[in-house]
């Protein structure tokens, strides 16, 4: 509120706006990870009685490593919806990690992941493991999609037999071109898949050099076909 001045022609003065250096002044504290929805508080009650039945977690720390160092990364992934230590390792922030993506982390280290697509290092350790295993299974007509990310083989001479249709009991060869030697173990998005000229289909990659219109429209997109055989999962 307004106060009274000394001298009786000057302005009254105004209260200060600004907090008290007490209440501005705030510490830091650590975020707890706890639930807080209502939807979390049951997630949370689901996870503790699964950690109630669990045989894993009576295992030490050491022999617990040990098991998980021999789960796939989807595996690895789906522990942390069933239990809050493997989601968290803790409550509090500044615990350590958790042991499925320690697990995980090992794994890819030790193996060579080569160009991945966009959103890769954003994801967590053990979603980026399940993806990189998928390279095991070999891609098949049905599998292959539209908006997916795929990897053309790292041995060139193989893709370019395959392109040019050398030697293979096939209808249709789609060709090799000189810029297509920049996509060998490279990963693009499909952007069409043809199954009208072959057994298996035709995959166009959408590729920024790429000088051949696989998909029309008022703006066409670019890029380059390659048979199904001579692409693999990213």
């Amino acid at each position: 509120r307004a106060t009274m001045s000394p001298f009786v022609n000057a302005p009254p003065e105004r209260a200060s706006n600004r907090a008290p250096e007490k209440v501005r002044a705030k510490t830091a504290v650590a975020v707890p990870r706890g639930p807080i929805t209502r939807r979390q508080h049951s997630l949370a009650n689901k996870r503790e009685e699964n950690e109630k039945r669990s045989l894993l977690l009576k295992l030490n720390d050491d022999l617990l490593e040990k098991v998980l160092s021999f789960l796939p990364g989807r595996e690895l992934a789906s522990m942390e919806t069933v239990c809050t230590h493997f989601r968290y390792g803790g409550w509090l922030a500044a615990n350590k990690a958790p042991m499925p993506e320690v697990s995980a982390k090992r794994k890819l280290d030790a193996l060579e992941l080569g160009d991945m697509p966009p959103g890769f290092k954003k994801m967590k350790w053990s979603r980026k493991l399940a993806v990189v295993e998928e390279r095991e299974t070999p891609l098949t007509s049905e599998s292959i999609a539209i908006g997916m990310w795929v990897r053309v083989k790292t041995e060139m001479a193989t893709v370019k037999r395959l392109c040019r249709g050398d030697g293979e009991d096939q209808d249709y060869a789609v060709g090799w071109e000189a810029g297509m030697d920049d996509t060998i173990g490279k990963p693009f998005l499909v952007g069409v898949v043809s199954r009208a000229y072959r057994k298996s289909p035709v995959v166009g990659l959408s590729v920024p050099n790429g000088l051949v219109a696989i998909a029309g429209g008022r703006f066409p997109t670019y890029g380059w076909f390659f048979p199904l055989e001579a692409l693999e999962h990213v």
